[in-house]
């Protein structure tokens, strides 16, 4: 999984007016959904398709591109997320939703139990057990502090662990359960939730439950996975690994598949990026 270190009425106004300093051609909209009661906050901003974007998970964020969307990691100040709001941005934060990051300070709540392999690009981490209550109970605070923090959205990584050998032995099934377990819980607290790592029937599947996607290198592919939220008019971002001689080969056809993407250096995810013009 990428890591990291690290609106309420009054604010929309203020977010329309910066929204005009967004580049590459946006249109900085809020979508409101529908109330889901009385007492539910009101739906913050989320992405819309073809919105600028950045994506860091390592150092100190550096907030001066002019951007649309941010993905930054959970543990962000919160003054940094409202510095990204007072200039129009959307704030979006990442955790792992599928595994137990030891980093985090909530790693020692997570039961042996349901801690299963480790991962082989980072073996620190540990996949968890998307049945169990506790797994659960964690992902919920983490979705509250997100809500606390000021973010918009969260950007749960680890979705489509069934496909992995996790040593859990739980079903696609399950997995599909977890994750609208997730979607629920964001949408509670009015944040927008993105479906990242899954496939296309996944996506189909869970495509209500979503509100956007986030694809990794698979524009040899076409990236299957982004076609439903594309067809539905939801928001697709796409990471492309290289620098600036890859804009051409990766900017047009992303494009084509109504995608926004970025070019980062490496899965490090630091403060490089190459936008597509």
């Amino acid at each position: 999984m990428p890591r990291s270190t690290p609106l309420v009425d009054a604010m929309a106004m203020a977010m329309a007016v910066a929204a005009c300093h967004a580049t590459e051609g946006d249109i900085f909209r809020t979508r409101p959904d529908a109330s889901n009661g009385a007492d539910a906050p009101a739906a913050r901003p989320r992405p819309l398709p073809l919105a600028s974007w950045q994506i860091q998970l390592t150092g100190t964020l550096d907030t001066t591109p002019d951007v649309a969307v941010y993905i930054a990691d959970l543990e962000t100040p919160a003054s940094v997320i409202s510095e990204l709001h007072a200039a129009g941005r959307i704030a979006i934060c990442y955790f792992s939703g599928g595994t137990m990051e030891p980093f985090r300070d909530d790693a020692s709540r997570f039961p042996a139990a349901a801690l299963g392999a480790s991962l082989p690009a980072y073996p620190s981490e540990r996949w968890v057990d998307v049945r169990d209550a506790t797994v659960r109970s964690i992902m919920r605070d983490r979705i509250a502090i997100a809500a606390g923090a000021g973010c918009d959205g969260v950007h749960p990584s680890g979705l489509a662990a069934f496909a992995a050998d996790t040593q859990l032995g739980f079903t696609r099934a399950d997995q599909v359960t977890y994750d609208r377990f997730l979607s629920a819980a964001a949408h509670e607290r009015g944040l927008s939730i993105g479906l990242v790592e899954g496939d296309a029937s996944l996506s189909r599947d869970l495509l209500a439950d979503f509100d956007w996607t986030v694809a990794w290198s698979c524009l040899d592919l076409d990236c299957p996975s982004t076609a439903p939220f594309v067809a539905a008019s939801k928001a697709a971002f796409l990471i492309e690994y290289g620098d600036e001689t890859r804009v051409a080969a990766v900017c047009p056809k992303a494009r084509s598949l109504g995608l926004s993407a970025i070019i980062k250096r490496d899965g490090n995810l630091d403060a490089f990026r190459v936008g597509c013009p």
